[in-house]
């Protein structure tokens, strides 16, 4: 019989999702000597070192308390699992789902409104990262799935396509070239270049260019998609971006006009993944669920048709 129990598990993982106890005993709303005493004891149980702690520094996980984390997820998913199986149509608790950050503000509104109502007992909690964190958020248990790019590359991860689509280019609404229909890569690469910088975005925009033997004037570059979408809107250069949002106005208001690119890119999906041979949740397969069934709401137009 185990000598620990599975609030001492979850406090566990709150600490190495968070990296301190004080973070921790807050998000869980607990004391700091409880979540410190349930530490205490599941070290004890284990007879094993979990984390190194610092007093500057907070907590970091030994290797032991890296395996130790990775079990322990599996261990919370399957009970929640337990709980959820006595009635599959009234799903209770929690689901961490992360997304890349330009696709967020699309994507997980979306996941709240769909998930609210079929699963209504069903809390998400969403992250909006880089392609680099998301991961990282998988591999810790921090998040269950990821939503992203060609994800389906990468072997370590299985993925359930969403859609495709394809990069394209943005301008001012006074533009020289507002009133074409295409445009090409020729035409912009010597016209400052306002890059999202996020992770794998750059990659895409200077690969396609690579790929063309172009090198194009990378003028700024930003984490924030608005913000270069804003720079965009006031002729401040053009961006590649793969996502589209519905409005065609900055968040300022000022018109951003899309535009298909010659030659055309290549086909880019978007999917939803997870480590491969990890059990998924109940609460996270029905989140893969509400994604494929509400592909409609959350795929850009095709500039391309």
């Amino acid at each position: 019989m185990p000598r620990f129990t599975l609030r001492q598990l979850a406090y566990f993982k709150a600490i190495a999702a968070t990296g301190s106890i004080s973070a921790a005993a807050a998000a869980e709303s607990v004391s700091r000597s409880a979540l410190t005493s349930a530490l205490d004891t599941l070290e004890q149980s284990l007879r094993t070192q979990l984390f190194v702690r610092h007093k500057a520094h907070g907590v970091i996980l030994t290797p032991t308390g890296e395996r130790v984390l990775e079990m322990a997820n599996a261990l919370l998913q399957d009970a929640e699992q337990i709980e959820a199986s006595i009635d599959q149509s009234r799903l209770t608790g929690s689901v961490a789902v992360g997304c890349f950050s330009s696709l967020g503000p699309t994507v997980v509104p979306t996941l709240f409104d769909a998930l609210a109502a079929a699963h209504p007992g069903v809390t998400v909690r969403a992250y909006t990262e880089s392609a680099d964190r998301l991961m990282q958020l998988l591999l810790s248990g921090e998040i269950e799935i990821a939503i992203g790019y060609n994800t389906r590359l990468n072997r370590a991860l299985h993925t359930v396509p969403l859609f495709g689509t394809r990069m394209h280019a943005i301008i001012s609404a006074d533009h020289p070239a507002a009133d074409q229909q295409m445009l090409a890569a020729t035409d912009l690469v010597e016209e400052p270049l306002i890059l999202l910088d996020v992770p794998p975005s750059p990659d895409y925009v200077t690969n396609y260019f690579r790929e063309l033997d172009l090198a194009p004037d990378i003028r700024h570059r930003f984490p924030s998609f608005e913000v270069v979408r804003s720079l965009v809107a006031r002729g401040y250069g053009y961006s590649l971006f793969i996502q589209q949002p519905a409005s065609g106005v900055s968040y300022e208001g000022v018109p951003v006009v899309a535009r298909p690119l010659l030659p055309v890119p290549r086909m880019e999906q978007v999917g939803v993944a997870w480590p491969a041979g990890r059990r998924l949740s109940t609460n996270a397969k029905a989140a893969v669920d509400a994604l494929r069934s509400h592909v409609s709401r959350i795929q850009p137009p095709d500039l391309y048709s």
